[in-house]
């Protein structure tokens, strides 16, 4: 596990719980289709509280219930097209 994992993840599960709760909820209304979604789609739903390290946006899809099953290009025009993970709900229909 690496100190990410370790240190900053906890701290934004703590810190940022309530946003976390409710982005997860967005997560799971948006996954519950089967359709791939990535952090991109929450987001666009629900903003991150300010000041927050993109990097850590990930954290929404920490949980046994999502399977990341790929990369495409995020539409966020400050990622400069970089790569984002994109995630299904393993529930999901398919």
């Amino acid at each position: 596990m690496s100190l990410f994992e370790q240190s900053v993840l906890p701290l934004f599960e703590e810190h940022r719980a309530d946003w976390l709760q409710a982005a997860r909820a967005v997560a799971a209304r948006l996954g519950a289709s089967g359709r791939a979604i990535t952090i991109d789609d929450v987001r666009a739903q629900i903003p991150p509280p300010r000041h927050i390290d993109p990097r850590v946006m990930g954290a929404v899809f920490l949980r046994r219930d999502w399977e990341k099953v790929g990369y495409q290009s995020s539409i966020r025009t400050t990622c400069h097209k970089r790569p984002v993970a994109t995630f299904r709900l393993r529930s999901a229909a398919r």
